[in-house]
C-alpha cells in the first residue's frame, strides 16, 4: 500500500544506491510497485541518518554531474538524477543485442553492444509524469557508481546457461556497467527456488555448477542423447549462450570450461555417440555449436590450441558437406567466421565448404527475392479482398470478444444458480 523510510539504527547497515532494470512483463502488469520503489529511493534520498554518508543523496549528485556533462539544463539534471528505475524504450521487451551478439561480425567492440543495450533500455519507469520517456545520458548517469549487478532467480526450468534472456539482460547490463565505469561488475543471483533457504550465488559459481551438472555431465547428457532434435537445439542453445556470457562478462567463463566441452562435444572423450547424435538427429546445430565455439576462438576469448581450432573447422566443414548449411547467424551470416574457417581446412575442403554456403546463400536469397514479390503482389490485392471471407484481425477480436459475452453470460448465471440454492437452503434451515 505504502513505504516508510527505515531509521539507520533499526536498518543496521549503511543504506544502498540501486538501479532497477524492470522487465517488460513486470512494468505492464506491476507499475503500482515500481511507483511505490521509486518513492522508497525518493524519501530515503532526503533522509538524515546523522553521521552516515547518505549513498542515495551522493549518487542523484553524481548522476546530476554526468547530465549537465551531456547538456541537460540544471533544472531537468536536478530533476532526472533521482530516478532508478528503467526498462524497454517504447515500451518494448527485448534488448537488441541478441542477434547483434549472435551475429559476431556486426560488432568489434564490446562497447558497440553496450551502447546498443543503453539506449534500448534506458527509458524511464516508476515515475508517472516521466513513464516511458528518455533523456540524454540519463541511463548512463545512474549507473556511475555500480558495483554488482543481481539477477532473481526463482525457478528450476533455467539456468545462467540455459537461458539466453540471462545473459540478454543481466549480461547486457553488467556489460554496460564496464562500459560506463571501466570496472568489471560483481554478478550474482539472488536463489529463491527455496522460500525457506534463500541465497546468494557467484555467477561464475553458478554458471559452472549448471555446467558441470548438465552439459557437461555424461550421466544428463547420456539421457539428452535419447530425446533427439529438440535435445540437440538444447545443448546448441547452451553453448552458444557460453559464447555470449565470454562476451558479456568474460571473467565468468573460463579456458578449461570451453577445453571440456570440447572433449564433450568434438572428441567425444566420453564416447556417447555425441557427434554421431548431432549428425542423424539435428545436424544444423552441430553446425551452429561448432560454429559458437570458433567465433569465441576468433573474439579472443579461448585460447584454443591449433589442434583445438582445426578439429573444430573440420568437422564443422564436414556437417556442411553431408547434410548442406542449416544457416544460423553464426553458420552463414559471418562473413569473417567464414573465412577463419576456410584457414583451417584443406584445398578440397574449402573448395566444398565454400561451394556449400555459397548455395545455401543463393537459396537464402531467392527465397527473400520472392518473399519480397509475394509482399507487393499482396499489397496490391489488398483492396480487391476487402471484401473476402477470411477472418481478419477485426473478425478475430470480434470473435474474443463474443467469446466473452458468452463466457461472462455462462459465470453470471452458475453464480445466479449458487444464489438460489444457497437461499432455498438457508430457508429450509431455517
Amino acid at each position: 500500500i505504502d513505504v516508510r523510510v527505515i531509521p539507520i539504527k533499526e536498518l543496521g547497515r549503511p543504506r544502498v544506491d540501486v538501479v532497477i532494470q524492470t522487465s517488460g512483463q513486470l512494468r505492464d502488469i506491476a507499475a503500482s510497485r515500481l511507483f511505490l520503489l521509486q518513492k522508497a529511493m525518493d524519501l530515503v534520498a532526503e533522509t538524515k541518518d546523522g553521521n552516515t554518508p547518505n549513498q542515495i543523496a551522493l549518487g542523484r549528485v553524481e548522476a546530476e554531474r554526468v547530465l549537465l556533462e551531456h547538456g541537460v539544463p540544471p533544472e531537468q539534471a536536478r530533476k532526472l538524477s533521482g530516478k532508478r528505475i528503467f526498462g524497454g524504450l517504447n515500451g518494448a521487451y527485448g534488448t537488441g543485442i541478441q542477434e547483434m551478439v549472435e551475429s559476431g561480425d556486426r560488432w568489434e567492440k564490446e562497447s558497440e553492444i553496450a551502447e546498443v543495450y543503453m539506449n534500448n533500455m534506458g527509458a524511464i519507469y516508476g515515475d508517472e509524469d516521466l513513464w516511458g520517456e528518455t533523456a540524454k545520458g540519463i541511463f548512463e548517469a545512474a549507473l556511475q557508481n555500480t558495483d554488482a549487478v543481481v539477477q532473481p532467480r526463482q525457478s528450476n526450468t533455467w539456468g545462467a546457461l540455459s537461458l539466453d534472456h540471462v545473459y540478454e539482460f543481466m549480461g547486457g547490463l553488467t556489460l554496460s556497467v564496464r562500459h560506463v565505469t571501466g570496472k568489471d561488475p560483481e554478478g550474482y543471483f539472488t536463489d529463491l527456488r527455496n522460500r525457506r533457504r534463500v541465497k546468494t550465488q557467484e555467477i561464475k559459481q553458478a554458471i559452472g555448477i549448471e555446467a558441470r551438472t548438465t552439459i557437461l555431465n555424461p550421466t544428463y547428457v547420456r539421457e539428452q542423447l535419447k530425446e533427439g532434435a529438440g535435445a540437440a537445439d538444447a545443448i546448441d542453445e547452451t553453448i552458444r549462450n557460453t559464447y555470449a556470457w565470454n562476451v558479456m562478462k568474460p571473467s565468468a567463463i573460463d579456458k578449461e570450461l570451453w577445453d571440456a566441452l570440447y572433449d564433450m562435444y568434438v572428441v567425444d572423450k566420453h564416447q556417447l555417440g555425441t557427434v554421431d547424435f548431432f549428425e542423424q538427429n539435428n545436424p544444423a546445430a552441430l553446425q551452429d555449436l561448432t560454429a559458437s565455439m570458433m567465433e569465441t576462438i576468433r573474439k579472443g576469448y579461448w585460447q584454443a590450441t591449433p589442434e583445438q581450432k582445426q578439429t573444430i573447422a573440420q568437422l564443422h566443414a564436414e556437417s556442411l558437406a553431408k547434410a548442406g548449411a542449416g544457416c544460423s547467424g553464426m553458420v552463414c551470416d559471418n562473413a569473417k567466421l567464414r573465412k577463419m574457417i576456410q584457414e583451417q581446412l584443406t584445398p578440397e575442403q574449402q573448395r566444398e565448404y565454400t561451394a556449400t554456403l555459397d548455395k545455401a546463400l543463393k537459396v537464402t536469397s531467392q527465397s527473400d527475392q520472392k518473399q519480397q514479390v509475394l509482399s507487393k503482389d499482396s499489397d496490391k490485392a489488398q483492396g480487391r479482398k476487402q471484401s473476402s471471407s477470411s477472418t481478419s484481425a477485426e473478425d478475430q477480436d470480434s470473435l474474443s470478444t463474443s467469446e466473452v459475452v458468452v463466457i461472462g453470460g455462462v459465470v453470471l448465471v452458475f453464480i445466479l444458480v449458487l444464489s438460489i440454492l444457497y437461499s432455498r437452503r438457508k430457508k429450509r434451515t431455517k
